[in-house]
This record gives C-alpha cells, structure tokens and sequence, in this order.
C-alpha cells in the first residue's frame, strides 16, 4: 500500500467515525475541501459510492460496511507496526508532542516546556493545545497532560496534582449560568452543571474554558471555571455554591508501548517533575 492510499483511507474512516466532512477536517486538523477530496478518491479507486451524502451528514452505505470494515483493520495493522517503530527508537533527540486542555497549556505549560527545551536543545517539543479527547493509539499525540478520573487501560503515567474547581461571577447576583460545549460537555465540570442548575438558568456558553472566563468578567453569566484560570482574573468573584469546590485528578501518560522510549521518558519524567510544583496544581496526597 502506497502513502497516498494509506492517506486516503484515514479520511474515509474519520468522516465514517464523525458523520460528517467538517467534523472530520476539524479531527484531522486539514480543510472540508481536503477531505472531500481524499474521499472522493477513495470513492474513485473503489469504483463505487461509499457514503450516503445529504444535508445532515454522510451514512456509511449497507454495502459499504465490509469495505469500511476492512478498510479499519488496515488502519489498526499499520497503526500498530507505526507505535511499534516510534516505541524501539532508542535516540534521546526528536519530536515530542505534548497534548492537553487550552486552560493548563495556556497557563502551566510554557515555562515547564521552555526549561526542557533549554536543558535539552535536541528534543523538538510541540504543544497540543485543544480540549479534544486525544487517542494516542491513533498517534495523535505522544504524552498527554490530562485532567480525568480514569486514565485509561492503554496508557500508564502518574498522577501529578489536582485540577480544583470553583463557581465564579461578576457580582451580580441574578446571573445565568454559561453552559459548557462541544469537548467540554463531557467533563466533571459539566456534569456538576447537570445535576445542580436547572435548565432554564442556563444560557448559552463556549467550548473553552479561557473564553468562558471572558464572558463571565463581561458580565454574561456565572460559570464553573477551574481555580488556575478563575482566581487569575481579578474581575472575577468566586462564589459560595454548595458542591461547587471538587478537583480532578492530573495525570501525566503515554501508551504503554512508548513508556521506555527515551525521549518520551525523559519528557514524561520532568513534565511530572515540574507539575507536582505548578501553581494551580498541588497535589492532594
């Protein structure tokens, strides 16, 4: 299999996942443009339709699904033999790609990435700032700075501290509450939202907790907001709501396979280092 067919059926297989072109380009981080294009060749090189395409979204067909099927088990073979590659490289230089929330990047993570690039000049650190869900088996990313209850059954790390959490306004006391988006609205944030605001004192939000922090200091709602971005805007008043004050634990992982890598060791083992000292982040044990 050639890189251009390899390419073509990771397109097909992200528009199958998501249901859509937009969708898809927005996971794989290219335009609607580039996808339809990649799926129109696939589409070509089958010699047959494999999506049912409206307005709402794209269906995989009935008669497709075996070639989606096995197009997937491609996928995961040559998935696999790319883990196995980057997990036997013994070199202490290359690229290392950190990924985690906008909220911890923006405000924890560039001084702890500058120490270790200045210390290491031959490890090419990139900083993934998104609050997508990243599957590291799809090698989107190598290390994962992320805030969760349960890390997972395919990676390994340390638990480094604890992401607290507080409700804040403007001081006004008939505020709404901003409700959380898109990747947000599966987080302990949002489930506390849930279970403790009725829906009708919820207005609309943002999918970043950066930006929801700015329409709360511009007066537009209250919000549940984590302590290293909310207690950082001095135009914000953090409130007395029973429940509000939880924490989530903050790990530090990589797939099992890249644990014993050097460089992804060596990165793996300062991030902990230096986070179990960020502000924001104190451990709880």
């Amino acid at each position: 299999m050639n890189n251009q067919n390899w390419d073509d059926i990771r397109y097909v297989l992200a528009v199958a996942e998501h249901g859509s072109l937009n969708a898809a380009a927005t996971v794989l981080g290219v335009t609607h443009a580039t996808v339809m294009r990649r799926v129109a060749a696939c589409e070509a090189r089958c010699e047959r339709p494999l999506f049912e395409k409206s307005q709402s979204g794209y269906r995989v067909l009935p008669e497709a699904i075996p070639i989606l099927r096995a197009m997937s088990n491609v996928a995961d073979a040559v998935l696999a033999t790319e883990r196995t590659i980057v997990g036997a490289d013994q070199s202490p230089s290359g690229p290392v790609r950190i990924a985690s929330t906008d909220s911890i990047c923006q405000r924890v993570l560039p001084s702890i990435v500058a120490m270790i690039a200045d210390r290491y000049p031959r490890i090419e650190l990139s900083l993934l700032s998104a609050n997508v869900h990243h599957d590291l088996s799809r090698l989107s990313a190598d290390i994962v700075v992320r805030p969760t209850v349960d890390l997972g059954d395919n990676l390994v790390g340390q638990h480094v501290g604890d992401l607290a959490f507080a409700a804040y306004g403007d001081g006004n006391p008939d505020r709404k509450w901003l409700k959380l988006e898109g990747a947000l609205s599966g987080s302990l944030a949002a489930k506390w939202m849930t279970d403790n605001v009725p829906a009708d004192q919820m207005i609309g939000g943002a999918d970043s907790f950066l930006v929801v922090q700015r329409l709360v200091a511009e007066g537009i709602g209250n919000a549940l907001l984590p302590r290293l971005v909310g207690d950082a805007d001095h135009r914000l008043n953090r409130l007395d709501v029973e429940g509000a004050d939880f924490a989530v634990p903050v790990w530090v992982a990589c797939l099992k396979e890249f644990a014993l890598t050097p460089r992804f060791a060596l990165v793996q083992k300062l991030l902990a280092n230096e986070l179990r000292q960020a502000v924001g982040l104190r451990s709880s044990t």
